[in-house]
């Protein structure tokens, strides 16, 4: 297509048919414009067409410019994390993209939605108490914003003593990853903290953080000197009224610690003809360095595909003084590109294929795209492609590759069907990357097209939303004592107009969680028992008093940071004390004792206790590595506040003479506060448990002297004799490869306590790694073992190659073998042609509380003939068989976990093993995450709550067989999806009904799939099922039960809570005084557990649940009752040789409710109805009778209708009931020989009854509707039906 006009257009997408422009309008003035484009076909100009675009520039109405300001709330006695000023957001009919700020603010933006733009303002440090700037429009007017410095505290401390670590700075060696000298300074303050930084010659300005709180109020806080200048100048500044004064200030030198510098890598080829390798080939990378390495990462990259690498991994021989590398990779025989580039050590190369394959313009497809939400912030995406080799997409985390281990099904043609299940969290999908087999790529980002016939976008399933626009906010727990102890607590809130499936995300900032640990993310839901969503969380032990800080967000859209939210808003945190600086080292004695060498250390944490530490030793030369794990039980002397423990290694009498260091130091509190050390990695400035010891470089180190000719070091390294690998596959499907070699070295023998490590490397440098097991050692000679599982579809379509690393000798050398070197020395280094394992397989499941109910399962292989077995503690055997309510290929939903608190054992069993190999899976152990509340009062009980009696079970075979539910004294308790006294019929799943916001009717049609066996020529006909569910009026009764007063309701005012709930008011006039009937109409979409009056209730999944409140009602006699009457009809265009049926009685199930069921051949109406009820904040007892025989309903094969009565005795306040209701599938349609079944031939009715519905003398006001309509693919249609329901629909109109 070719584009005539000046426009500036973009093409988005084209076939061979069509094409998609997207055209950009540049800044213009004010005003209205008219622009045409010109298109034809560029091989024939006579095809064209002329397209005009009429577009305004629209000034901004300042007098009805909706904005809101949330400014920093400068009540709060915390410290901010955040520093933000002010949050503000504007509601237009366009995005603001920016708005100016003067020198001294900054902000940040967010546009989203349609016209809603966010902004966040911050300052530069100043101590000005308020901030102000305006904001100008194109009109001349401004909007002045003013916000509370966050920096500014009116505080009236008075110390200005700063403690420095070490205590004397001249000279400062660094002997650690961002090991810097540090600073403590307390605030003496009883209203507000100080605001206190340190800046640097250079300009840099670092504020400290509070990390202690004693008993008597003072604040420690802790900073650093971080100036990489040298020599360093440091000043630390204090507030002091409107003043920051100089406090301290500190000239000193700094010695860096030295970094590994790599030298000049090597690369060789190895043609494919000379392997066994039939997709891939072999390259590798050789160096030799002088310089000291350090243990730091190694990180390689090929395109955009990055890993990272530790030691031993690559090393050939030497010492770390003085090595040589080799290492192999695997690269693609065919391609479409010329070569990847790929680096390795900060070296650069073009690694080409073998067989290069021009394909200009061509590249991958997908054929489909779908992103679903499941739980949390765990999104399903489905991707259908041919010719697929890996996807690149991008999360929170960085990215990730998506390979065959994502494919469900492949279909004839080649198209293959991928699932994997990826986390958004504080980022929101964006799109991804396609390569097809010759590495050809196709980059699709949100928004893009896929076809245009039918049109298909990659549409990502979350919105952007605006957290500020929660309200009603509260908490379970307010001023809340932590005072050595963890509280849990509720964040409630309510925001109006979003699924109650949004993902809401929940992080805690306060200094112990949003440093120090690792699971300070929580996930909301929705409580529909008080309508409100909600978040449970945990407030660590000994945080920071005043406000607690926390971040939310709803959707994927705008963050709420706390801080600038109303002290209504806010949860108060009240402790003796503050702890959230981890464990550090009060004392340090080093052990060197003939053989033996070591460190004993005293572990300080005066608050909340040493948990737990992980000590890493290393071999300076040879790299050996000893790992130490301390907690309690190790403890010397002392306590968890105070203790004694020590590390040791046994050497060898033969070694060589070198440092061993300590290169790694992790300790854990009590309130996983941790503070950590490394020679290699980086870290956290501030966490360092060598606190104490900063000014001794050599406190990590031991050196140790061994004699013997060149102080022990043995130049020969050790010498691999055998290398052998047997692939297997287990009873579970799991592949396993399993290695067994031997290695030698006849001078001194290979060190103890070393365990080599076998690496598996497949394309786009991937690896896997196993670390060996010990079978035999002497003096020179050792065995070992090593097995690796191979992960689901780890090198398929690919070949993998081995290599190992890590022998050492007691000489101080080591030595590895990379893929070249096994395969030059004869040793098996690849296999290929690896199947993809048919392997039911769980991998993962989402977080589940103690309460049960929900759990996302995530795996392999997964399908729809498939059953989840659970095993609860102390239970023998799998005790509950669960059927999934939702199942893709790689994700399961189940939705009837039990409450417990304690781990349970979940297996996936196939019940189908035709299609799957291995009908079992692995046992997967679930930890459901325990919140401990105050228990909620009972609502109080005036009268004994009836239990049903126990029943006789009923069904052939009872209960419906084994699989469908089982026999006890209260009757049949059937396993889901089974429903019914006799474990018969099924819960039909249907969409969420369509709202009606004039009338509450909602009619739902279902479209099932066309699976019949029918010719072309036969036309494809439904049968349809609706249903009425209705509230008709209600009533008053004397003691006999005999009408005093009815009333009917005439109008009601309609309100929308969430997109699964709507709220119906209507009121009656009686003896001057109104009552309020508030009708509550809630979609269960998926299986739910609620509390009503002081009993947990399941809710089935598609089910509708009524929840109706009573106002105050001014009885004729304190013995009187009020009956509420509702009526349920179903009926079916089918007229056919079919019968309908009526059930009413006690349900079986051990809820002690009412069952009604209308069943017309093999599909029912069915409800529930509670025998309880919440009457003047009492849990009472109440009745419910089925009044057909007074009410003269129509019974008729395809059309009955009842009507129930709700008895609620005499109250003074209030009444609250619950009644719900499903559509269901019955195993067996209804007879012409059951009981009280009415069939074609069998009707009874008279002529009158069968013209329509008789309302009798209440008359039908259908005020409150719920309509259920359920397509069946049968052989016909008949409109008829259709057209009666319509009539009936109208004549009910004219009868209000």
């Amino acid at each position: 297509m070719d584009i005539l006009s000046g426009i500036n257009f973009s093409k988005v997408f084209s076939n061979s048919s069509a094409q998609v422009t997207a055209i950009s309008l540049y800044y213009v003035s004010k005003g209205n414009y008219s622009s045409t484009f010109y298109t034809s076909f560029s091989n024939n100009t006579s095809i064209n067409s002329t397209i005009t675009i009429n577009y305004s520039c629209e000034l901004i109405d300042f007098n009805t410019l909706n904005y809101t300001v949330f400014p920093y709330n400068n009540n709060s006695t915390s410290n901010s994390i955040f520093n933000m000023g002010a949050v503000l957001y504007f509601n237009v009919k366009s995005p603001i993209k920016s708005i100016y700020t003067p020198y001294n603010l900054y902000t940040y933006s967010n546009p989203f939605g349609e016209g809603m733009s966010f902004f966040s303002v911050y300052s530069t440090i100043n101590i000005k108490e308020y901030n102000t700037f305006n904001i100008l429009f194109w009109d001349e007017n401004s909007l002045n914003i003013t916000f509370p410095q966050v920096n500014y505290k009116d505080s009236n401390n008075k110390n200005t003593h700063v403690i420095t670590y070490p205590s004397e700075i001249d000279n400062f060696i660094q002997y650690g990853i961002n090991t810097y000298p540090l600073y403590t300074f307390t605030s003496n303050a009883t209203n507000k903290n100080p605001f206190i930084y340190s800046s640097s010659q250079m300009g840099s300005v670092d504020s400290p953080v509070p990390i202690y709180q004693s008993k008597n109020g003072d604040l420690t806080y802790l900073g650093k000197f971080s100036d990489f200048q040298n020599p360093s100048n440091i000043s630390i500044f204090c507030q002091y009224g409107d003043e920051l004064l100089p406090i301290f200030n500190m000239v000193y030198n700094f010695t860096e610690l030295p970094t590994f510098i790599s030298g000049r890598v090597d690369i060789t080829y190895t043609p494919p003809n000379e392997t066994n390798l039939v997709n891939t080939f072999i390259f590798t990378l050789f160096a030799n360095s002088t310089h000291k390495y350090d243990y730091s990462m190694i990180r390689t990259t090929m395109d955009q595909i990055a890993q990272v690498f530790y030691f031993p991994f690559g090393f050939k021989n030497g010492t770390n003084f003085n090595f040589e590398t080799k290492i192999s990779f695997l690269q693609q025989i065919k391609s479409s590109i010329a070569g990847s580039n790929f680096v390795y050590l900060n070296n650069n190369y073009n690694i080409p294929p073998n067989q290069y394959i021009n394909s200009t313009g061509e590249e991958p497809e997908i054929l489909f795209f779908e992103m679903m939400h499941l739980v949390d912030c765990n999104f399903l995406i489905r991707i259908k492609m041919k010719d697929f080799l890996y996807i690149y997409i991008h999360n929170d985390m960085g990215y990730r590759i998506i390979g065959f281990e994502s494919l469900v099904e492949m279909d004839k043609d080649g198209v293959g069907l991928y699932e994997f299940v990826y986390d958004y969290i504080t980022n929101e999908f964006v799109g991804f990357i396609v390569y097809d087999t010759l590495e050809r790529s196709k980059r699709y980002s949100a928004g893009d097209f896929i076809s245009l016939n039918p049109i298909s976008t990659i549409n990502p399933s979350h919105i952007k939303l605006n957290s500020y626009q929660l309200y009603n906010v509260s908490f379970l727990l307010n001023d809340i004592d932590v005072t050595n102890k963890s509280v849990d607590n509720i964040f409630y809130f309510n925001y109006d107009g979003i699924d109650t499936n949004t993902p809401i995300i929940f992080i805690l900032s306060d200094y112990v969680s949003l440093f120090y640990q690792v699971n300070n993310i929580t996930f909301g839901t929705w409580n529909s028992t008080i309508s409100k969503f909600q978040v449970e969380f945990t407030v660590p032990a000994n945080t920071q008093l005043g406000y607690f800080p926390f971040i939310f967000m709803i959707g994927m859209g705008v963050p709420l940071v706390s801080e600038v939210l109303p002290d209504s808003y806010q949860l108060r945190i009240k402790s003796t004390y503050f702890d959230a600086y981890g464990p550090i080292f009060d004392n340090i004695m080093k052990i060197n004792n003939g053989n033996v060498i070591g460190w004993r250390f005293i572990i300080s944490d005066p608050i909340n206790g040493f948990l737990k530490g992980r000590i890493v030793v290393r071999g300076e030369m040879d790299g050996s590595i000893y790992i130490f794990n301390l907690n309690e039980t190790n403890i010397i002397k002392g306590d968890i506040f105070l203790g004694q423990y020590e590390i040791n290694i046994t050497l060898s009498s033969v070694c060589a003479s070198q440092y061993y260091i300590i290169t790694e130091v992790e300790l854990w509190d009590t309130s996983l506060n941790f503070n950590q050390f490394s020679t290699w990695k980086t870290i956290t400035l501030l966490k360092n448990p060598f606190i104490n010891y900063l000014n001794d470089s050599e406190t990590n180190k031991i050196y140790k002297q061994c004699d013997g000719v060149n102080d022990g070091i043995d130049e020969s390294p050790p010498i691999l004799k055998s290398f052998q690998a047997n692939r297997t596959t287990n009873s579970d499907g799991s592949q396993i490869i399993s290695f067994n070699f031997q290695v030698e070295d006849e001078d001194t023998g290979l060190k103890d306590e070393q365990f080599p490590t076998v690496y598996i490397t497949t394309g786009f440098i991937r690896v896997i790694e196993g670390v060996s097991k010990l079978l035999y050692k002497n003096n020179t000679t050792a065995i070992f073992t090593c097995d690796i599982e191979i992960p689901y579809a780890f090198g398929y379509k690919q070949d993998i190659i081995f290599s190992v690393y890590g022998f050492i000798n007691n000489g101080g050398y080591f030595s590895g073998y990379s893929s070249e070197c096994l395969k030059n020395n004869s040793f098996i280094y690849s296999m290929s042609d690896l199947p993809l394992a048919e392997r039911l397989f769980i991998s993962s499941t989402t977080k589940i509380t103690s309460k049960g109910n929900k759990l996302w399962i995530m795996g392999t292989k997964f399908g729809k003939n498939q059953t989840v077995h659970i095993k609860y503690h102390n239970d023998p055997d799998f005790s509950q068989i669960s059927q999934p309510t939702r199942v893709y290929g790689v994700a399961m939903l189940i939705d009837d976990i039990k409450p417990t608190d304690k781990p349970f054992i979940i297996k996936i069993v196939d019940t189908n093993s035709m299609f799957i190999k291995y009908s079992q899976s692995n046992h997967y152990v679930v930890i459901p995450k325990v919140f401990n509340y105050p228990p909620p009062p009972p609502i109080p009980t005036l009268s004994p709550i009836p239990t049903n009696k126990p029943q006789k079970c009923k069904g052939e075979p009872e209960c419906g067989g084994k699989n469908q539910g089982y026999c006890s004294q209260s009757g049949c308790i059937c396993y889901q999806p089974w429903i019914g006294i006799d474990c018969s019929s099924q819960i039909i799943i249907i969409p969420q009904p369509s709202t009606n916001t004039s009338t509450p009717t909602v009619e739902i049609p279902i479209i099932p799939s066309n699976n019949n066996n029918t010719n072309n020529n036969q036309t494809t006909n439904y049968f349809i099922f609706k249903s009425l569910i209705s509230i008709v009026s209600i009533r008053e009764l004397d003691i006999q039960s005999n009408q005093i007063k009815s009333f009917t309701f005439d109008r009601w005012i309609f309100t929308t809570i969430t997109n699964a709930k709507s709220k119906y008011v209507a009121t009656i006039l009686n003896e001057n005084v109104t009552t309020t009937v508030t009708v509550n109409i809630e979609w269960f979409k998926d299986s739910t557990n609620i509390t009503f009056a002081n009993s947990q209730i399941t809710m089935d999944p598609s089910s509708v649940k009524y929840t109706i409140e009573i106002s105050e009602y001014k009885f004729s006699n304190n013995l009187n009752q009020l009956q509420l009457i509702m009526s349920a009809s179903f009926e079916t265009n089918n007229d056919n040789d079919i019968c309908s049926l009526t059930e009413f009685g006690d349900s079986s199930n051990g809820d002690n409710s009412n069952y009604f069921k209308i069943q017309i051949d093999d599909h029912s109406l069915y409800g529930r109805f509670i025998k309880r009820a919440i009457i003047d904040n009492y849990v009472r007892s109440i009745d419910n009778v089925l009044l057909d025989s007074s009410m003269k309903t129509i019974k008729t094969p395809s059309s009955s209708q009842s009507f129930i009565g709700i008895t609620i005795p005499n109250y003074k306040q209030s009444i609250i009931v619950d009644p719900d209701f499903s559509v269901l599938i019955d195993s067996k349609s209804v007879s012409n020989n059951e009981e009280n079944s009415i069939c074609n031939g069998k009707s009874k009715l008279t002529t009158p009854q069968l013209i329509g519905i008789i309302i009798g003398s209440v008359g039908f006001a259908a005020v409150v509707i719920f309509s259920i309509t359920y397509c069946i693919i049968k052989k016909r249609r008949d409109s008829r039906f259709t057209k009666s329901f319509d009539r009936k629909l109208k004549k009910l109109e004219e009868n209000k």
